[in-house]
Parts: C-alpha cells; structure tokens; sequence
C-alpha cells in the first residue's frame, strides 16, 4: 500500500514514517508542503494520504480538496493528523475532503487500525472503479455493435414501399429486436408474395435468424418459385442454422396477377382470417404444418390452401405476440378476443388493433413482439420482375427407369433448368405445380397402378401412400420420359409426359364437378393453370402447353 505523509515538520514525518515501517507498510513517501504533495500525488498516485492541517504555502484543507478532484471517482482516503479537537475545525476538514482523523500526538494502534479500515474501502473502490471501467468498455461495445446490427436489418429487412398501397402492416417489438418478421416481394407473374413468422422468443438471439429467411424469400421471389418450393427452402436452411430449441413459425402466402386468387402454406402461426366485404369472418386458415426448422426433409410436409377472394375482401395475418396478449386480470385475448374486434369492423386498420391492444394490456408490460398485416382484395397494377427469356428453341428430354424413379424426384430439378435457363421465371410456380402433379399421377395410377378411390376411406389417405411406398420399394421394370419443347416464336412450352403403366382412368377427373371429392382435384387444378391439358394412350400420356 502507498502512503503519503505531508507535514512541514520534518520530525513529524520521520515519527509517522518510522510508525508506518514498523506496522509493515514500506512504501511509505513524504512531502515538506502542498504543493510538493500535490505534484507527488499527481506522480506517485498514492493509496492513503496522512495529511496535516496547518501549512505554509498551502494548508491541509486546500491539499484535501485538489487530491480529492484529482482521484475522481475512486477512493481516496485522507486522514488528517491534527492537534486541533474543537467540533468547527473537524466540520471544515470535512467539508474539504478528509475522511478521518487522528489526534497528535498519534496514537500507533489507532493509526494503524484506521489505515486497515481505509484500505479495505481503497481496495473495493478501485475493484469497482475498473468494474466499471470495463462495464463502459461493454456497454460501448455492444452499443456498436447494436447499431451496426441495426444497419443490416434496417436494409436487409425493410418492405418495399410500393406494396403500402395493398398491404396495412405493423411490427411492434417488445425489445430493440424483433423476432417477428414480415416480408413482401413482387413475383414474376405480375403478382405478390408476403411471408409473416415469428422466431422462438424475442430480441436479438430471436432475429438473429431473420437473415437467412429474408435472403432465401427474395431470391425464391424473383424467380416466381412455388410456396411449396419455399417453405421446404426455408426449413432446409434453418434446421442447418438454428439450435434444437429454436424454430421459426410462419404463414407464405401468394397472391395472384388478380389480386384475387391466394395460396397459403401455414406452419405454427395463427389462423389467418378471410373477412368479407362486411366484417363477417368467412374462413380461417388454420395451420396445418409444424413450423420450420424442426422436420427432417423426408417428414416435410409442403402442401397449401388455395382460396378465391373477392374484390373488398381482406386476408389478416398476425403473430401468437397479440393472440397471448394477457390483461391485469390474467385473462388471454386469445383467438376469440381479435376475432370480435374484427368481426363487423371492415375497414379496422393495423393501428387500431394495436390501440385495442395497448388498451386491453392496461399497465401490463408486452412480453412478446406483435406482427399484423392486412391485405384488402383489389385491383392492383402488376409488380414485375423483368426477365428477359431465351430466344432460342431448346428441347429438354429425361428419361427414368426404375432405379431413378426410386431414387428422386425429378421436378424440382427440371423446373429449375427450364425457369433459370430459358429465363421463365414468370410461370416457375405453375410449372412446378403442374409438373409435380402429371408425375405423381404418372408413377402412382400409371406405373404403380393405385386408386385414387381408397382415399376415400377413413383411413384411406394412410393406406394410400403406405401402399405406395411399399409398390414403390419392389418396383423392378419401369420407365417415365418427360420432354419438355420451348418455342420462343410462338412463345410456348410444351410438356410431355410418358409413363410405362397401363394407363388409368383419367377423363372423368377432368370433370370440374369433381372438385368436391378427396382426390381428382389435381387435374382440374393443372387445367386450370395451364393453356391446354391433352390424354392420350389410355391415359401414358399427357401434353401440357404454357403460354409464355
């Protein structure tokens, strides 16, 4: 410990130094005056200042204050050694900065006993001031390092503004980050996409995933892919980046060129609700799906929901953040709750729910982020990427035996050959849609020979695919050619697809009227998206014709 003596009696110091060696403490310095204290202070940064009252040049009580200004914020003890007893002279060395006081002539055991006490606070001050120091030094860091964050999601997340005029949209955070995510993007085909999720609790460790998604969504945008393409992307992506314990719950919706037709893949997020023109809830789009990030590729399930709005008609989307809302009574808004602020209220912007929110909540803090978006049903002016498209014929022509029927799908992959070569990305999610139903009835009625009717059964769709795999694991002779022709002058492509089956029942599932049953929909969904859908051989095979 470093102690400073300042007294202008040479035999004063040698008595306190001589005392000070003999308790252990060595690193002992004097000072004849103030001033010579003051600049050996500034030097030597002591740990205890013995000072006495009564100077020449500059008294104890002035020594006190400047010594007191020069430590700052840490500790530094003064202990005047003083003759004088009266209560006035001990209040002014005080209110000059000391910190004790030891009566001359000094008294070894009460010295020695104060410099104990005034070290141990020494000690502590310092530990606490280099605490801070560091905590400063964090705080700083992180503050940086936030705002850089801040940057990137500010750029790498923000919504275009164009869709402002189709789409009411909020995102609340409960803390500086937020782990809800909604995003939009224009699609090839003149229409939209928006994806709304929510990451496993909420802030910085919540969002850290938003990253990926967003890249994965904007790339999968501009080349028009399918929500079915999207969702099994996504879910790819985040079971490689993400802990066991975090998942991302989200609702992809595509709307098309009309304004009018949506598709949704729902997995772990609330109901999404149609609401007409009235206010009245027509139809809640359940989640059929676990969220992303949990299932292996094989247990994935892709499929979506199609519904056809009317103009006026408006679609809601919101995270499980206001569904959990709980108010002073610990009562849960629930899907009940937002279902009757809506209900009857047709024109009830994004803000207004935030408002009955807030007001529901009452004192309570928020304890998750709230996401709500709206879409009204509405004419709107295409939002195109622009694609320029190949300009030369090319023919496409796979061929799959038995072995490469068992080993993958092969619509994915000839999608993607045919939408990024020949630059058609504006029929990418048709296409996929088509393809990935003419091969599935080719292998399952053509190849494997099943029935679409044993579906029909309680059990049937169990039973169906379970019979399935296993036609699909003994399959020894089989072949499936699928060719695929791009005009560019008459601004076509044509599909054929062959499969070495005995062909199966395929007009009267051309039937619109089918719509109704648990299966044939597929095919009245490809005539639909297509410009013309021909059978021919008994059903082998079947060309399909895209206008470009």
């Amino acid at each position: 410990m470093r102690i400073l003596v300042v007294d202008d009696d040479a035999i004063n110091r040698f008595l306190l130094i001589n005392m000070l060696e003999q308790q252990g403490y060595l690193d002992t310095f004097e000072a004849e005056d103030g001033l010579v204290a003051v600049e050996l202070a500034q030097r030597l940064k002591p740990d205890l200042v013995l000072l006495d009252v009564v100077m020449p040049k500059m008294d104890g009580h002035q020594v006190a204050t400047i010594l007191k200004k020069l430590t700052g914020d840490i500790y530094l003890p003064i202990i005047f050694i003083t003759a004088v007893d009266d209560e006035e002279s001990l209040a002014r060395c005080l209110e000059a900065g000391g910190d004790d006081f030891v009566s001359k002539p000094v008294n070894k055991v009460i010295l020695t006993a104060k410099i104990r006490v005034h070290a141990r606070t020494r000690l502590l001050s310092k530990k606490a001031a280099e605490q801070n120091k560091q905590l400063y030094f964090y705080q700083n860091s992180t503050e940086r390092e936030h705002k850089i964050v801040e940057h990137i999601f500010a750029n790498a997340l923000s919504v275009d503004k164009s869709f402002t005029q189709y789409l009411d949209y909020c995102l609340n955070p409960a803390s500086n980050f937020n782990g809800d995510l909604f995003l939009a993007s224009a699609s090839p085909t003149g229409g939209m996409y928006f994806l709304i999720g929510d990451f496993t609790g909420h802030g910085l460790a919540s969002a850290i995933g938003a990253l990926p998604v967003s890249q994965a969504f904007q790339t999968m945008s501009r080349k028009g892919l399918s929500l079915m393409e999207m969702a099994e992307t996504i879910n790819q992506t985040l079971l490689m980046l993400l802990p066991d314990d975090m998942f991302f719950a989200a609702a992809i919706v595509e709307i098309n060129n009309t304004g009018k037709q949506i598709d949704v893949w729902n997995g772990g997020m609330p109901n999404l609700l149609l609401q007409d023109a009235s206010g009245k809830i027509m139809k809640r789009l359940v989640s059929r799906h676990m969220s992303l990030g949990i299932l292996e590729a094989n247990e994935f399930e892709s499929d979506t929901e199609r519904y056809e709005m009317k103009f006026g008609d408006r679609l809601v989307a919101f995270s499980d953040g206001i569904v959990e809302l709980e108010n002073q009574n610990k009562d849960m808004l629930g899907d009940d709750g937002i279902e009757n602020w809506l209900s009857g209220q047709p024109d009830i912007s994004v803000q207004e729910i935030i408002g009955k929110a807030t007001e529901y909540l009452g004192s309570i803090k928020r304890k998750d982020d709230i996401t709500i978006v709206i879409f009204t049903s509405q004419p709107f002016e295409p939002m195109v990427h622009k694609y320029m498209a190949s300009k030369i014929p090319i023919k496409i022509i796979i061929e799959l035996d038995a072995e490469h029927i068992k080993l993958a799908d092969p619509v994915v992959d000839l999608v993607n050959v045919m939408t990024n070569q020949l630059g058609l990305h504006s029929i990418h999610s048709d296409l996929f849609t088509v393809l990935s139903e003419l091969y599935n009835n080719a292998l399952e009625h053509g190849v494997l020979e099943l029935d679409s009717a044993l579906k029909q059964s309680e059990d049937g769709f169990f039973a169906y695919y379970a019979l399935r795999e296993e036609k699909l694991s003994v399959l020894t002779s089989a072949r499936i050619i699928i060719s695929a022709h791009y005009h560019p002058d008459e601004k076509t492509l044509a599909i054929r697809i062959i499969d070495s089956g005995t062909g199966f029942k395929h007009k009267h599932m051309l039937n619109l009227d089918n719509v109704e049953k648990s299966y044939g929909r597929g095919i009245s969904l490809v005539k639909e998206l297509s410009d013309s859908v021909t059978y021919g051989n008994n059903g082998n095979t079947v060309d399909v014709v895209f206008k470009i």
